[in-house]
């Protein structure tokens, strides 16, 4: 069934998030994933937490599909210099 990866992040340094965007984009697509939603988030409607200030919802065919992309060869160094352009908090969900 499909699966969701969450990610809520705040740049910290903006040309190195521009950096990253096509390498995460295209180890995104080889995973076959797809960008469903990326951009700022409009309002917090509930909890006790405040989001950071950006979101994204990335889509993929099943929940393996989603954390082998997570564990992929492909995306390990993104993850490593993502630390120093954003914060995020990410999450995947499984829609079956």
């Amino acid at each position: 069934m499909t699966a969701y990866v969450h990610v809520n992040l705040r740049i910290k340094d903006p040309a190195r998030q521009a950096a990253l965007a096509p390498r995460f984009q295209a180890a995104l697509q080889a995973a076959g994933g797809r960008i469903l939603h990326f951009g700022p988030v409009a309002q917090m409607l509930e909890g006790d937490v405040e989001p950071l200030p950006m979101a994204g919802i990335f889509e993929f065919a099943t929940l393996d599909d989603a954390l082998a992309f997570y564990q992929s060869s492909e995306y390990a160094p993104i993850k490593v210099e993502r630390d120093a352009a954003q914060e995020a908090r990410m999450f995947v969900v499984d829609a079956g």
